[in-house]
């Protein structure tokens, strides 16, 4: 038995978070893409914001190769768990009684993607991956909504700063859909100051570290005439500055996504062994191991070395439970999931395994 180390299981989830990306990258692409923009601008005008959210098509079945691929990495993170568990000779399996193969190598460890505890798992995490990504576009044309009827904003002009416009790929982009709220009111900052023609004001725009860089002359230019932005110009920077925030989510998801599958599997690697009486939880001991670099949370760093037998979960500082990293079923907040990079190592006390009757 030899545990991946933080580095193998990092670069293990590194592997596994393209096709997640990817995945959330393109349920957004079809999204925008089969936005009808004359509906879209209607229902904004009826302030319907549900009924928007269903023209967009945002549903379980538009998200669902985002929790596909998800699903591909807790298989990835159960396959790393096996190959941790111990290969046990044919004359530990039969408690020392003689055998002539005593000497063959045998593993009695197998997985099974159908067990009950895989289901609930996939089918939990699924369903809180995409009611959050829904939950989010809501509060998203919610303040959408508001910020153009407060700003007199037409509602056809508001339906295409929200689904973007359609490129010279044939591609709509530039549009907020798929941000979080917070990333779309970081758009229309940018929107809002390049139009006051405020020197000051515009001059913030050149702060936003996620900015398309090759667009600041037009910026330096309008300041130095003391003019607003053109609305054309504003468009274009806006929509560039739109679409980075959305590649900085989908980096966010597949990070956060990719480690918490990761980890789960191989979590469900060691419980599937228990359960079937294989292995005695006391025997199985989970140590929480921090990444330990400024990136770390003080409160994760703080949990490293906390030991707990298979079973007990983990406590944070802030009192919160989690049996590895990543974990929220036991309530932990997005504050202690959210790109975790610590690990969980195992230790299977073998000689107290070998006593059991």
């Amino acid at each position: 038995m030899a545990n991946l180390t933080p580095r193998e299981l990092e670069l293990l989830a590194r592997r596994l978070e393209p096709a997640i990306r990817k995945s959330f990258e393109q349920a957004i692409a079809a999204v925008r893409s089969q936005a009808q923009l004359d509906l879209v601008a209607e229902l904004l005008r009826a302030g319907q914001i549900d009924a928007v959210l269903e023209a967009l098509g945002f549903d379980d079945q538009q998200l669902s190769p985002v929790a596909e691929s998800v699903r591909q990495a807790f298989v990835g993170g159960a396959d790393a768990g096996m190959k941790e568990l111990p290969t046990l000779s044919l004359r530990q399996q039969v408690r020392g009684r003689y055998n002539p193969q005593t000497e063959m190598p045998l593993h009695r460890f197998g997985f099974d993607m159908r067990n009950k505890g895989v289901e609930e798992w996939l089918r939990t995490n699924s369903s809180r991956l995409i009611s959050g990504i829904v939950e989010d576009q809501r509060v998203l044309v919610r303040h959408h909504l508001q910020r153009a009827m407060s700003q007199g904003t037409n509602p056809r002009q508001s339906a295409l700063e929200l689904v973007g416009r359609i490129g010279k790929t044939g591609r709509r982009t530039g549009g907020v859909v798929g941000l979080t709220a917070q990333q779309a009111q970081f758009a229309a900052n940018v929107r809002q100051q390049l139009a006051t023609g405020d020197p000051s004001q515009m001059a913030e725009y050149f702060g936003r570290q996620r900015r398309d860089r090759r667009l600041d002359g037009i910026v330096k230019r309008a300041i130095a005439a003391g003019k607003p932005v053109s609305a054309a110009d504003i468009d274009k920077i806006a929509g560039r500055y739109a679409d980075r925030l959305l590649a900085l989510r989908g980096e966010m998801i597949a990070r956060t996504e990719s480690l918490t599958a990761m980890n789960a599997g191989r979590e469900e690697a060691y419980r599937q062994q228990i359960e079937a009486g294989r292995l005695a939880p006391e025997n199985v001991i989970g140590s929480w191991s921090a990444t330990g670099d400024d990136r770390t949370r003080h409160s994760h760093q703080a949990m490293d070395g906390q030991q707990r037998p298979f079973g007990q979960p983990f406590q944070t500082p802030s009192g919160a439970y989690m049996r590895f990293p990543g974990d929220s079923a036991l309530g932990a907040g997005p504050e202690e999931t959210i790109a975790c990079r610590c690990t969980k190592t195992y230790r299977i006390d073998m000689a107290a395994e070998m006593q059991r009757g």
